[in-house]
């Protein structure tokens, strides 16, 4: 017989709700039933590379920014929860000519890949549609999972992405993570990790910056207008595209950073596997 702390023991509980919903990817009713679906899970010191490499790419990047800022708090916390990585080859055809993807033929897609694959924010692509259906379907399924343990499940690209970029599941075209918890709140959803982050002015400024559409006010002028302040009627600020040389050297510093890191964490792992 033993007593247990209930919060310590739930959140060590987390790796079996981890491995539960790798079950229910592997086992997801997908539509052509040949996904190849690739999974890791994540724990403790192997997470802060990855946690390192997204704050680096943060400075470049408020969503990332964001996320790293969530992950740093826990980790000083010390209540890292355990990160599934889903991942999959899409670039595959299924080989039925439906013409989904744009092209009317797979071969012409397989043919238009073997020369223009590229890495866009979260993926390699272009895509078979059928191999995207079935990745979300998988997904899905593991966030299910979660949900019926009563754990939070919001699936996440940007960590998916840093899993791509620093060597993950190799063979998959895209990566998503899903970490699962830690026990408590909605981390993930209510955010109080970014409370104190921020003043109200640069916050506000971020909120408009990531997401302009929620303050974006009737753009049947032809002018979308924000909503960037009380009596945002007067001395109007309108939505203007454009280049910014600033956030582009921004980004490519940041950017140049992350890939020394890279280079070394990458380096680090191969050694630990061929040990």
């Amino acid at each position: 017989m033993a007593i247990y702390d209930g919060q310590k023991a739930a959140q060590e509980h987390l790796l079996e709700v981890a491995k539960a919903c790798v079950i229910a990817a592997v086992k997801a009713p997908t539509l052509t039933g040949n996904l190849d679906l690739k999974t890791e899970i994540v724990t403790g010191d192997d997470l802060v590379p990855l946690i390192e490499v997204m704050e680096t790419l943060g400075k470049g990047s408020q969503v990332l920014e964001t996320d790293a800022i969530t992950y740093r708090k826990m980790l000083d916390a010390g209540q890292l929860p355990p990160l599934l990585l889903l991942g999959a080859d899409m670039t595959k055809p299924i080989g039925w000519d439906c013409g989904g993807c744009g092209f009317p033929t797979c071969a012409e897609f397989a043919k238009y890949l073997s020369k223009n694959k590229g890495f866009g924010i979260v993926a390699f692509g272009p895509s078979c549609l059928w191999k995207v259906m079935d990745f979300g379907i998988a997904c899905d399924h593991a966030c299910a999972c979660a949900y019926m343990h009563r754990v939070e499940a919001r699936i996440q690209f940007t960590m998916g992405s840093m899993a791509t970029v620093m060597g993950r599941l190799e063979g998959c075209s895209c990566i998503l993570g899903l970490p699962l918890g830690p026990v408590g709140a909605d981390i993930w959803f209510d955010r109080q990790s970014m409370v104190g982050a921020f003043d109200y002015e640069e916050l506000t400024k971020r909120i408009n910056a990531v997401s302009p559409n929620l303050r974006m006010a009737f753009t049947g002028g032809g002018n979308p207008l924000l909503k960037t302040k009380d009596h945002w009627w007067e001395d109007p600020v309108f939505l203007k595209t454009g280049g910014d040389p600033e956030v582009l050297a921004r980004r490519g510093k940041s950017k140049e950073e992350a890939i020394e890191k890279i280079g070394k964490y990458r380096a680090a792992h191969s050694q630990k596997k061929g040990s």
